[in-house]
């Protein structure tokens, strides 16, 4: 299967060719060189490459939704969710800080099979909308607000435990682990999912960084093991378990967009904002497996506990 999945990523960048093509964003391809018998002139610099406008954030959505369960933005959909919640002790009796990468659909699971009360913080004004909308069922169970990444503030502790999914594409972790200790009761607990950077690469996988970043929408790339531990530390966390879950994470991306792609095989093309999301959407997961699978990106998972007191979570 592992196998199977790896050949069909390899024929993933042909699809993207054909998609461009079909919707007239690629260049066509050069003629074929001819052969001199003297010294050839330098040939001219190639076209720069045709992309793609900037997919509609409502297609980004209902693609989101096809792929990973309505409501969720990050692979493994409510499993995934739900196994990293699982490693809190929540209750009826506690209130989870939820931050990150979720359209509500981690939210809903979490408070749905647990019973937590779920406090959902985002810093996407769209995902805030999208997260609203869904958890609107379970009244005042979840609760959505949004924070500042130039400062970050959550209500001074409050919290029993906090789970954060991807937290750090737009707040440096010095910032954000310290207020998120800030709002968490002496003792509460954290999860933490993030991409962090390992080797860094050279040649043309060092521009496929450049491309996913871009594609992130981040301002810098992730940062190292190292400087998010030690914002843990400076947050007054001290780490229980850290574990590299980069293959379970590539494993439901693959198996998602198999998925997606046969459907699309049966069914044809969507029509263009929906193809202009897929194609977009696909070369960044594309690039993400990629790159993880070369060791310049890993998905690392933290278990950490906050002291009784610390200087740094003011």
């Amino acid at each position: 299967m592992k196998s199977l999945l790896l050949g069909w990523l390899r024929r993933l960048p042909a699809l993207f060719s054909l998609w461009r093509q079909r919707l007239g964003l690629a260049p066509p391809p050069p003629p074929p060189l001819r052969q001199e018998p003297s010294a050839a002139p330098p040939l001219p610099a190639p076209a720069p490459r045709a992309r793609l406008e900037p997919p509609d954030p409502e297609e980004l959505s209902a693609l989101a939704d096809q792929l990973w369960g309505e409501g969720f933005v990050l692979p493994g959909g409510a499993a995934e969710a739900n196994r990293l919640a699982n490693l809190l002790p929540l209750s009826p009796a506690t209130t989870l800080l939820l931050l990150g990468a979720d359209a509500g659909g981690a939210a809903s699971a979490i408070a749905s099979t647990r019973g937590a009360w779920v406090a959902a913080q985002q810093d996407d004004l769209f995902l805030a909308e999208r997260m609203a909308l869904r958890l609107r069922p379970l009244g005042r169970r979840a609760t959505v607000a949004t924070w500042d990444p130039t400062e970050p503030f959550f209500r001074h502790r409050y919290h029993h435990h906090a789970l954060a999914l991807e937290p750090l594409r737009r707040c440096a972790s010095a910032r954000l682990l310290p207020a998120i200790a800030a709002g968490l009761k002496p003792g509460g607990q954290l999860v933490l999912l993030e991409l962090v950077r390992g080797a860094m690469p050279e040649g043309r996988l060092a521009a496929s960084v450049e491309r996913w970043a871009e594609l992130e929408g981040r301002t810098q790339l992730p940062e190292t093991t190292a400087s998010v531990e030690a914002s843990l530390s400076a947050g007054g966390f001290s780490v229980n378990v850290r574990e590299d879950v980069g293959a379970r994470h590539c494993a439901a991306l693959m198996a998602a967009w198999q998925y997606r792609v046969e459907l699309m095989r049966r069914n044809g093309m969507p029509r263009r904002p929906a193809a202009v999301a897929l194609i977009s959407e696909a070369e960044r997961w594309l690039l993400r497996q990629r790159l993880m699978q070369a060791g310049s990106l890993r998905l690392m998972r933290w278990h950490a506990t906050r002291g009784a007191d610390h200087a740094g979570a003011l």
